[in-house]
């Protein structure tokens, strides 16, 4: 468990290194790039730990699970790493927050609802088809609507970012609709291409699967014409504003 300045957490717990989920937009993938085997997508190594050591006087500080991975990615259904670090916490008093493309982060609902603040959310942003591309090794994102649709059923609280957003692809509009009735609150995040290595790679993708669109990516991420999420970010606010759905971040 590390200090983070992500969002409103204190701590932020990162039970593997690497991802198989692939998403080729990950900004992880710069920072974790140097594996000694195997490329971005293709390892995770599994932290050695079991018990997360709370820091004294942490009271009721926030921690969340994972800024640099997935927390419940597919080796997690096999070493149960997440799930035994939560048992460890079941009782504490910090507020849990989890973010995931997984469906298997049911399989935890019983501890869920022992605990006395814990929020699970869903990053959701394509289609499955479209998900197929940029994110294969994750949940289809269809999965990970009916996953959340347990949760809350099951009384817990619930979230969605939208994030990225890949313009022309994503479909927040159409999203918000398909949550809105299984959701406290949404998040949205666009693209962030800042990177070059990811830039370079990400565009060789849309001029790859998605070439009528090239030349629309090259004039917001190369000359930096924001219109189409200036354009976005109204049609969103007004869309969640419709269905009197909470937007805790925006871009």
């Amino acid at each position: 468990m590390t200090k983070t300045n992500i969002g409103d957490h204190d701590y932020t717990c990162n039970p593997f290194i690497g991802c198989t989920h692939g998403c080729v937009y990950c900004y992880a993938k710069t920072i974790e790039r140097h594996h000694p085997v195997n490329e971005w997508g293709q390892y995770v190594d599994i932290k050695k730990y079991l018990n997360l050591s709370i820091p004294k006087g942490t009271g009721k500080k926030s921690l969340f699970f994972s800024s640099m991975t997935d927390p419940y990615q597919p080796i997690e259904n096999e070493v149960k790493s997440v799930r035994k670090i939560l048992e460890n916490i079941v009782e504490s008093d910090l507020s849990i927050s989890i973010l995931t493309k997984s469906e298997l982060v049911v399989r935890d609902i019983d501890l869920f609802t022992q605990m006395k603040n814990v929020e699970v959310g869903f990053s959701i942003s394509l289609s499955d088809v479209d998900s197929k591309i940029f994110e294969p090794g994750s949940s289809s994102p269809s999965s990970r609507i009916s996953a959340l649709k347990q949760l809350h059923l099951a009384g817990i609280k619930t979230y969605v970012f939208v994030s990225p957003i890949i313009p022309y692809i994503s479909n927040p509009l159409e999203i918000i609709r398909q949550v809105k009735d299984d959701i406290d609150y949404m998040m949205f995040d666009s693209l962030n291409l800042s990177n070059e290595e990811n830039r370079s790679d990400f565009l060789n993708i849309i001029k790859k699967n998605y070439p009528n669109q090239f030349d629309k990516f090259e004039e917001i991420f190369i000359h930096k014409n924001r219109a189409y999420y200036n354009k976005l970010k109204n049609d969103i606010i007004n869309t969640c504003h419709q269905y009197n759905i909470p937007i805790h971040n925006i871009y």
